[in-house]
């Protein structure tokens, strides 16, 4: 006996899965499976949005209308990152130096050492944060020493090395650890022509599992305790792997005061480079009271699976 399934039967099916991921992302605090869903917000929008104009040509307008609500309901959680806050939104200030950073999520695999200092250079940052950063690599930058004499850097050959690379000289530097076996950060005060500023690099764990989802949520519970506990001007740039729609990236927002520099500019996905229809924003800049965001962009393409994120900045104030 054969069995026949219509091309509308196919579209209800996808979207009933959609409205479930939906809901499933609401309940990101209790199972970490759930909070994996957050992440793809932006996919869920486009894919039930799309079913419904299909399912409304179709003339399924109780399926059309369910699939519409939850699409709407996706759209309002991505909304804020079209419009700004007032600390995202302000023109340069004559008389202070525009400053860039960038972060480049390098890939521990990555052999494309040229593509990455191209990337470096053609930005021109004052920082840069390279993360999963190997004894490897950074021998083979060596070159960059000439433009960037300051640096700090704990470089493995598992995908938690990291390094500071800076133009400016530092007042302080020194590598931490979250946790007895946590991975890496690097907190330096870099002084900028008479305009200090603190940057933290982090790299926190993967949710690839529940032990390691519970350690990347207290690992993102110590950065926020540290950052509480450092002055501002502060710059946090990292692969924090969470999207701005987690309750635990929300939370660190928080809980630290910061804010965030994609906030008003779009979405600027940065990971998974080579898979379009999963891309998220997992590579974040983050500020505090102090500093003030006046660019901020995902870069091209280096090699890894991330793309780099370049911001411009100024230092404002204490």
């Amino acid at each position: 006996m054969k069995t026949s399934v219509s091309f509308s039967g196919l579209l209800i099916a996808a979207g009933v899965l959609g409205c479930w991921v939906t809901l499933a992302g609401f309940a990101g605090n209790f199972w970490w499976v759930f909070e994996l869903t957050t992440h793809f917000r932006v996919q869920y929008a486009l894919a039930l949005g799309t079913f419904v104009i299909l399912l409304l040509l179709m003339r399924q307008w109780y399926w059309a209308t369910l699939f519409g609500i939850f699409a709407l309901l996706n759209a309002a959680v991505i909304a804020p990152a079209f419009w700004s806050d007032n600390p995202t939104a302000r023109a340069a200030r004559d008389g202070l130096p525009v400053l860039r950073a960038l972060l480049a999520n390098v890939n521990i695999d990555n052999r494309d050492h040229e593509r990455i200092r191209q990337a470096i250079m053609e930005f021109d940052p004052d920082v840069v944060v390279l993360l999963e950063a190997t004894p490897w690599l950074l021998d083979r930058l060596r070159d960059l020493n000439e433009h960037y004499p300051h640096r700090m850097a704990e470089p493995r050959d598992d995908p938690f090395g990291i390094a500071l690379l800076s133009r400016h000289p530092f007042s302080s530097a020194r590598v931490i650890h979250f946790g007895d076996a946590g991975p890496p950060a690097i907190v330096a005060v870099i002084a900028a022509s008479g305009h200090p500023f603190t940057v933290i690099g982090v790299h926190p764990w993967p949710p690839v599992s529940a032990a390691f989802a519970q350690g990347r949520n207290e690992q993102l519970h110590q950065l926020a305790t540290l950052i509480r506990q450092t002055p501002p001007p502060l710059l946090v740039l990292g692969d924090l792997n969470t999207s701005p729609w987690s309750p635990y990236f929300t939370r660190l927002l928080a809980d630290s005061g910061l804010h965030n520099s994609l906030q008003g500019r779009g979405i600027q996905p940065s990971w998974p480079a080579d898979w379009p229809l999963l891309w998220t924003p997992i590579d974040h800049a983050l500020f505090s009271e102090g500093i003030q965001t006046l660019q901020r962009k995902a870069g091209s393409a280096i090699g890894s699976d991330h793309y780099p994120v370049m911001v411009e900045f100024q230092v404002i104030g204490p």
